[in-house]
């Protein structure tokens, strides 16, 4: 190995490795506010949808469960920005750019309640569509699934995820092809 390569190689790594081990690190959420008494304000833990029935936040080990049953809404807002002597300053890495994901909910006896958690943008997203699709009847997608699995380039290029729909394309555009009369 050339004495660049051994300079060159080891830089890369240590340079890889810690930008590995920001993006892979697990995001802790913060509650910020709602109509739960029992959750302290801007207690930070994690949201767990290992539960088949209920959301749990785990913090300072104890647990707050809401059952998706009893879950009407989710909203997603962005963060206020952290200000320095009156003026916004934007968190400069992306995976440090934060959303407010509030959950609207009705308990079993009619109440209206809601809890709001800020997280990274990419962690509410993600907290959004898996709430869906655990309210999701068994065997069928959420509406947010289907809208996210469409890709302005689909119409473009047939890949795996969308070959079914090509195939359909293709089928109906070949029976249209063989009805036309006149046509060799």
């Amino acid at each position: 190995m050339s004495a660049i390569g051994r300079v060159l190689l080891p830089s890369m790594v240590f340079a890889l490795i810690p930008s590995a081990l920001l993006w892979g690190a697990t995001a802790k959420v913060e509650y910020v506010g709602g109509t739960v008494q029992s959750i302290p304000a801007n207690a930070v833990g994690s949201l767990n949808f290992d539960d088949a029935r209920d959301l749990q936040f785990n913090y300072s080990g104890s647990v707050y469960k809401l059952p998706y049953e009893q879950i009407t809404s989710t909203d997603i807002t962005r963060t206020e920005l952290r200000r320095v002597h009156k003026i916004p300053v934007p968190a400069l890495l992306p995976n440090r750019w934060k959303n407010t994901l509030t959950i609207s909910y009705k308990d079993s006896a009619g109440t209206t309640g809601t809890v709001k958690f800020v997280m990274p943008m990419v962690d509410a997203s993600e907290a959004r569509q898996r709430i869906a699709d655990k309210k999701a009847p068994p065997g069928e997608t959420s509406a947010t699934t289907q809208e996210n699995n469409q890709w302005w380039g689909d119409k473009y290029w047939k890949t795996t995820r969308n070959k079914p729909t090509w195939d359909d394309q293709t089928r109906q555009s070949n029976q249209s092809a063989q009805t036309v009369p006149g046509t060799n």
